[in-house]
């Protein structure tokens, strides 16, 4: 029987919980046909999850552990993943004790080689880079999980797989026995040592380096700003790079290379530890006292599966690739994962959309992690020389950059940022495309406007936005055409969840029944964002990537964007199709 480890975790700043392993129906006789489980109680897990829910599918979670993550792990999140977060409940929870930066700064010697700044403006309802442990924002998840209604099963392991064209059948191992649970889908979002991956026979393609980092987050009252920080051969530890970075509740982390010639054991021998943190101290000149909370150690990795849906069983996360965290893009790669599966397959569960819409789900993120794989290759590269002569380059690129402008930029250490699906089969361009002169472009995610910066409530336009596609129309009633009303009357009857949005300069007390919300943009920063003028239509996808777009006077095809952006033929059977509604 399967035994998890039941004492709590330790931490100064965060109290660990044992969840209970709860008997399930399945083991009392019943025999329940799920829609969709997923495997997997961490961040990517629950956070496809949260989205399956947000989008009218009930899914249950299956975790082998009963608590959550052992230590801070992922510590930096982007603000894509927050405006993901927000969409299904969980951002200002997230943001609760978090640090917020945006700036980046690599030194060599003692002198300041390159200064990073991630870009923001007044839009920007959160900031480019936020800082919260892991384990925090998984319990930050867990909270919303339980307030949505999702079931998440601890204490339960997966020890068999089998899948056909029928569904998924598990055999699942708990403290008080085993029993077969049977579901139509299933998402392995468990992580880096995925149990589905191994029970599918699945194997990585790519790269694995041989440079390995340590992590030490200490607790230490060091009054510098947040930020991350890079030290290239600091006399500490000569000939190797040194990350420190500012994390909430006092902690900071020390983020090193381990020589070569030292074993897994000695780098994390306890002395060793502490001498590395004393000498890192003394060297940015903190003579202050301090003390370790966590430690570990880690390979980067520039890994992939070669295809992320397999049959009924499908991957996010670090189940389907493992990147590099240098850049912020381990966990924020996973949510961007999940928020691009979550709508496809709730759309097939609900029976609106044709599976074939999750080979694209595999197309649009496959070539993320590989560009993202890509562009990774070049930072780790600059952390780990892999060799001696990419070591005297990056060496000479480093001496060059004290006194030099010319060679500071080859020291960027490319950020996480949001994927734009512009070569995606899903997105429609339409001829009139060529006559925006701003917006967001077809395939790019959606853009948060401030709709009045200096008002007491300033409003965002992503407030309305709901689950399912949205279409913005620019303009007064007039704008609704009856083509446009007639497709989003054709699309709901289809039980097609599409939300009208009207985004007008004044206030008109005319709006047409077929509107669901109004937005008013009085000083037109809307409008401006989105090149939009009075007339131009937006069609966003439930992940708020845009689907298509058309300037004023074009002739709009809502309806065929939304049937193309599902892998649907508009002539698709109502008997195909389960009525659901959203949980958000």
């Amino acid at each position: 029987m399967h035994q998890p480890d039941l004492t709590p975790q330790r931490s100064s700043y965060f109290s660990y919980q044992i969840h209970p392993f709860v008997s399930p129906p399945e083991m009392r006789g019943e025999r329940n046909q799920h829609p969709v489980v997923v495997v997997g109680a961490g961040p990517n897990g629950l956070l496809v999850a949260l989205d399956l829910a947000r989008n009218g599918a009930r899914p249950i979670v299956i975790e082998a552990e009963a608590q959550v993550c052992g230590g801070s792990r992922a510590v930096a999140f982007t603000r894509r993943t927050l405006e993901i977060f927000e969409q299904v409940g969980a951002s200002d929870a997230l943001l609760k004790g978090a640090l917020l930066w945006e700036k980046g700064r690599s030194f060599y010697r003692g002198h300041m080689v390159h200064e990073l700044q991630v870009p923001g403006s007044v839009d920007d309802r959160f900031a480019p880079m936020t800082n919260q442990p892991q384990n925090v924002m998984e319990k930050v998840l867990l909270d919303q999980a339980e307030r949505m209604g999702i079931e998440v099963r601890w204490q339960t392991k997966v020890v068999e797989l089998a899948s056909d064209a029928s569904g998924v059948r598990l055999r699942l191992d708990t403290p008080e026995g085993e029993y077969d649970l049977s579901c139509d889908w299933l998402v392995a979002g468990d992580g880096a040592r995925s149990a589905i991956r191994r029970l599918q026979n699945l194997r990585f393609e790519g790269r694995s380096y041989t440079g390995r980092f340590a992590i030490i987050d200490f607790r230490v009252p060091l009054g510098a700003p947040t930020g991350r920080r890079c030290y290239f051969d600091p006399p500490w530890l000569p000939g190797y790079a040194v990350l420190l970075h500012k994390a909430p509740y006092g902690i900071w982390r020390l983020d090193y290379q381990v020589p070569d010639d030292v074993s897994d054991e000695e780098a994390l021998e306890p002395a060793r530890l502490r001498s590395h943190v004393q000498a890192h101290l003394d060297y940015i000149g903190a003579d202050l006292p301090w003390e370790i909370e966590w430690v570990t150690l880690y390979k980067p990795n520039t890994l992939s599966l070669a295809r992320y849906n397999h049959g009924r069983v499908l991957y996010c996360g670090d189940a389907a690739h493992l990147l590099p965290v240098f850049g912020v893009r381990g966990v924020n790669t996973g949510v961007q994962d999940g928020n691009n599966l979550s709508w496809k397959l709730a759309s097939v569960i609900r029976g609106f959309a044709s599976p074939a819409i999750l080979d694209s789900y595999t197309d649009e993120r496959l070539a993320d992690a590989k560009q993202i794989c890509f562009e990774a290759a070049r930072s780790t590269r600059m952390m780990t020389p892999p060799s001696r002569g990419f070591r005297i380059l990056r060496d000479a690129v480093l001496q060059l950059s004290v006194h030099h402008d010319f060679t500071r930029p080859l020291l960027h250490w490319r950020t996480s940022k949001p994927i734009d699906y512009a070569d995606s089969a899903l997105t429609t361009v339409d001829p009139s495309e060529a006559k925006f002169e701003a917006g967001p472009r077809p395939g790019a995610p959606a853009r948060n406007v401030c709709i009045n910066p200096d008002a007491p409530s300033r409003g965002w336009l992503f407030d309305a936005f709901g689950p399912g596609f949205q279409v913005l129309v620019f303009g007064d009633a007039q704008s609704v055409t009856p083509a446009l009303a007639d497709d989003l009357k054709a699309l709901r009857a289809d039980n097609i969840p599409v939300r009208l949005i009207l985004i007008r300069r004044s206030e008109d007390t005319r709006v047409p029944a077929s509107v669901d919300a109004v937005m008013d943009d009085p000083l037109g920063r809307v409008h401006a964002a989105w090149g939009a003028t009075q007339g131009a239509v937006y069609v966003l996808r439930p992940d708020q990537h845009v689907a298509a777009r058309w300037c004023a006077g074009a002739p709009t095809r809502v309806a065929q964007v939304v049937n193309k952006a599902l892998c649907r033929a508009a002539s698709q059977a109502k008997a195909q199709r389960q009525p659901a509604e959203a949980v958000v």
